[in-house]
């Protein structure tokens, strides 16, 4: 359905892009067993040069995306100032993923625009008795599957599979407070990058089954030994720089990762061939030891950046090419 789906990328594309300090009541509507936190503070960031080109890429003049605007009432460029996306990996629905946003909505607008291709709107009763209304989007086999959303309120929404948003509801209805090693990292990297994420699960668990070919990394002594790991990104009117730290079981751990990810940027550097894009990210990195602590810095140039983003328009080439016969 595609006024519930625009609501949701829009959301997960502000979450990817822009970041800064995490708020308590976004914070506190994350599942207990959250294991990856992310943040998006896109008010601030669009005024970097960066957030200008991903602005620009983002074709904000399209003809469906000034048609969703005009039937949701909701501009993620002026009206979405903040996304926190949360992994749950114990999630029992089909989605593991529950995004929450805090902006200026217009509820009734977007549960209008929403009804009228399809959604399906209910109810759900808090513990506390209170009434929330749920859209959830159509076309597929199972409920738990589905992507719903809701508004918390006039300026939160949450977004994931039913039964994530419904566990939000509850979670603002009874004012629980997430708290622990997680909430404590999230704090502590949100407040130092504009785009951050943040987990304290173990590196090998995190990347089981996401290396491709590479999979057998993620059960290598090695990354085993790295505890969590934390990151972001800070935009500024020169470009762009992208930091990882990966906590190590001990000092020498931490300086074996280092050496085996210099290898392999070595590696990626001599193989890049015709592509610079690829050789920039190499020779761009920067590898520092801090204790047990392996610290990863990327610095690209505001040009560096934007040529790594794959343009929206079409090359001069492709806009006179003749369709095949």
């Amino acid at each position: 359905m595609k006024t519930l789906r625009s609501v949701a990328i829009a959301a997960l594309f502000a979450g990817s892009a822009f970041a800064g300090t995490v708020s308590s009541s976004l914070l506190n509507l994350v599942p207990p067993d959250a294991s990856v936190l992310s943040g998006a503070q896109v008010d601030q960031a669009v005024a970097s040069p960066f957030g200008q080109f991903l602005l620009s890429q983002f074709q904000p003049n399209s003809s469906g995306f000034l048609e969703f605007v005009g039937a949701t009432g909701f501009d993620p460029r002026y009206n979405l100032q903040y996304v926190l996306a949360a992994t749950s990996p114990n999630a029992t629905s089909g989605q593991n993923v529950l995004i929450l946003g805090a902006g200026t909505f217009v509820p009734a607008k977007i549960i209008a625009a929403a009804t009228a291709q399809g959604a399906t709107v209910s109810q759900y009763t808090a513990a506390n008795n209170t009434t929330t209304t749920i859209i959830t989007a159509p076309n597929r086999s199972s409920a738990a599957q589905q992507t719903s959303l809701a508004f918390l309120d006039n300026s939160t929404v949450a977004i994931g599979g039913l039964p994530l948003v419904q566990a939000a509801i509850d979670r603002k209805a009874a004012n629980t407070v997430f708290s622990g090693p997680l909430a404590q990292q999230a704090l502590s990297t949100s407040g130092a990058y504009q785009a951050w994420f943040a987990t304290v699960t173990p590196l090998s668990d995190f990347l089981n089954g996401k290396l491709g070919n590479l999979g057998n990394l993620s059960q290598n002594n090695l990354f085993q030994s790295v505890l969590q790991s934390s990151g972001g990104v800070n935009f500024t009117s020169s470009g762009v720089t992208i930091t990882t730290d990966l906590v190590a079981a001990a000092p020498q751990n931490a300086q074996a990762l280092i050496d085996v990810l210099q290898f392999l940027v070595s590696m990626v550097q001599s193989n890049s061939g015709n592509n610079p894009a690829v050789g920039t990210l190499a020779s761009a990195t920067t590898f520092n030891l801090n204790g047990s602590t392996a610290h990863v810095v990327l610095s690209l140039t505001e040009q560096q950046a934007e040529q790594l983003v794959p343009s929206s328009t079409p090359k001069p080439a492709d806009r006179h090419r003749r369709p095949a016969q």
